[in-house]
Parts: C-alpha cells; sequence; structure tokens
C-alpha cells in the first residue's frame, strides 16, 4: 500500500478516541447525583478515583461539568446538555453487549453476591440455593450482610442484588417486590398463660415480659399509634444476638418475642414454639429484590431471581407486586 492509500485510509477511518470509554459510568453518574460521593457510591469507586476521573473528564471536555458552591452541585450548560445524551449511550451499550448473553445453569458458572438479613437468608435464600444444587452445579452464592439503616454499604461489599423490606430500599435501584410479611409473636408451647390461646390481648402483652433480637427492625406504623406504643412500651428482659436465636431463648420461658411472622412459622414447624397473633392490627410488609439498572440484562442475575420469584409462588399467599422492566 503506498503513501497516497495511507493518506486515504487514515481520512476514512474515525479517530482513535482519547477518552476511555470506562468513563462514561462515573460520568453518568456525576451528570446524575447530587454529590461526588454518591455518584461514587453508585458506581463503585472511591472519593479519589472520582475526583480523578472528573479531573480527566473536564480535561476532556474542556468544561467543569459540575460545579460544587454552597454545598450543593450545579451542572454546567455543558454538563445539563449531555446528561441525558450519556444516559442514552450507556443503555446502547448495555444492550449491545448483552443483547447475545445466555444463562446455561448446567454449564456456566459464576458467583452472585447478596446481601440479605438473617430472616431472609435462612426462609428463602437457603431453600432456593438447596433447590440449585444439581441445576446449576457451577453458580455460587456468596450472601453479605444487609444493614437495613444502611443498605447501600452492601453495594460497597460487592452486593448485586439485595433483598430487604421495601422501606429500607434503595430509590436509585431497579425494584421488585418478592413477598410480603407481617409480625406476630413467638411463645413456647408450655406458656403458662398463654399455651391454649391463638392470640395475645394488649393488656397481656404489656404486662409480660420480651425477648427481642439486637437487629430488630420494625415496620413504620403511620397510621397506628398504638402499635408503635406497644411496642416502646414492651418490658425487655433480654436483647438476643439475632432474629434467629429467639426460639431457643423463648423455649421453656414465659417470654415474647415479636417478628417475623414467616420466620416464626418456620421455627414452629421444628421447634416447641408457636406463633399467635399480636394485639395489634396491621398491614403486610414488602420484601423487595434490588438491583443496579446496568444490570437489568445480566442473565446469571436474571435467572437467579426469577428462581426466587418460582420459590416464593409456591406460597400465593406470600406472593407480592408486579414485576419491573425486565431484568
Amino acid at each position: 500500500m503506498g503513501n497516497r492509500d495511507l493518506l486515504r485510509v487514515g481520512l476514512e477511518e474515525p479517530p482513535v478516541h482519547r477518552l476511555n470509554l470506562n468513563l462514561l459510568y462515573p460520568l453518568d453518574a456525576i451528570l446524575h447525583a447530587p454529590t461526588l460521593t454518591e455518584a461514587g457510591r453508585r458506581v463503585h469507586l472511591s472519593q479519589s478515583a472520582m475526583s480523578h476521573a472528573l479531573r480527566r473528564l473536564r480535561e476532556h471536555f474542556g468544561d467543569d461539568l459540575v460545579i460544587h458552591a454552597g454545598g450543593d452541585q450545579h451542572l454546567t450548560p455543558l454538563g445539563a446538555a449531555l446528561r441525558g445524551q450519556v444516559r442514552r449511550v450507556l443503555r446502547d451499550v448495555d444492550g449491545t453487549f448483552n443483547f447475545a448473553l445466555s444463562f446455561d445453569p448446567l454449564a456456566n458458572t459464576g458467583t452472585i453476591t447478596v446481601a440479605a438479613s438473617d430472616v431472609v437468608e435462612q426462609m428463602l435464600l437457603g431453600p432456593v440455593v438447596r433447590g440449585l444444587l444439581n441445576r446449576a452445579p457451577g453458580l455460587t452464592i456468596n450472601i453479605v450482610p444487609l444493614d437495613a439503616d444502611a443498605p447501600h454499604r452492601a453495594l460497597d461489599q460487592g452486593a448485586e442484588l439485595l433483598l430487604l423490606r421495601a422501606d429500607a430500599a434503595l430509590a436509585e435501584l431497579e425494584t421488585l417486590p418478592i413477598l410480603t410479611d407481617r409480625l406476630s409473636c413467638l411463645i413456647w408451647t408450655g406458656h403458662s398463660q398463654l399455651a391454649g390461646r391463638v392470640e395475645i390481648d394488649e393488656d397481656c402483652y404489656r404486662a409480660a415480659r420480651h425477648v427481642i433480637a439486637r437487629d430488630e427492625r420494625m415496620p413504620v406504623f403511620a397510621s397506628d399509634r398504638r402499635a408503635a406504643e406497644l411496642l416502646k412500651a414492651r418490658r425487655i428482659a433480654m436483647r438476643a444476638s439475632s432474629q434467629t436465636a429467639l426460639p431457643a431463648i423463648v423455649i421453656g420461658s414465659d417470654l415474647i418475642a415479636t417478628g417475623s411472622s414467616w420466620l416464626f412459622q418456620g421455627f414452629a414447624a421444628n421447634m416447641s414454639v408457636k406463633v399467635v397473633a399480636a394485639p395489634f392490627a396491621q398491614e403486610s410488609t414488602p420484601i423487595v429484590a434490588q438491583w443496579a439498572a446496568h444490570r437489568r440484562r445480566d442473565p446469571m442475575l436474571a435467572w437467579f431471581v426469577e428462581q426466587i420469584k418460582a420459590y416464593v409462588a409456591l406460597f400465593p399467599g406470600r406472593l407480592s407486586g408486579r414485576d419491573p422492566a425486565p431484568l
């Protein structure tokens, strides 16, 4: 090929991009998040890494993109113009690279990191994973603790899927209702006063001594102040390490535990404890699955969520909600 041909090819081919395309994800986060710290959390990058990314982006565009003043973040005109464009590009990129992906549970290997409470781990993930041992021999499920007061910390630990109460869900993540739960009371089958009863009245509940879990997180009773007051007025005799420790403490005593009806029913099926109705009316509490938008078409994650839904569907009374956009 002569010099003239090389020149023509050089003119016809697009120039090599100077910008690392991986910076599209930090750019999208910076343009949509209220702070640089929050932007870093959304794409799992440290503060220093995000500062470096923003510096490179500013150099590339020759523009500040975002300006921080008085504790607030403001987009420059160019930043505002890029906001929708970058989001559309990322959707196209994700669609392109996931278009032909598929997950064969018998042949493929992989790991999914799930953040969940001990209740969800024991009552949902345990049975689901046991059912997958033969159907997906190469799949590993890694479970990390979920702090319901700060669920975003699980994302920092690499969680790809969150299973948590709807009132603790993160607004920026895709959300799918999985099941519903409600509060009930757990007592020993030999309880001196309540052994033959199916519910506890308010007077008995106030007079009793209670055991609670240190990680206890009760629903917000916006419309039932009496329920909130009863829970607050409990005479606490012991604080257990977790909800899974409650039955061993209740057995042989007149202590009352208040918590997940779903979990307590599991205990009652195998131990000398029984579930009785709490002395207050309440709505069901939704438990949801959450994942980042860019994982929407991850075939392995989608397949695993389908297995969770299939398991919950075996118990129609617990199924809740409608699907979001396909995972």
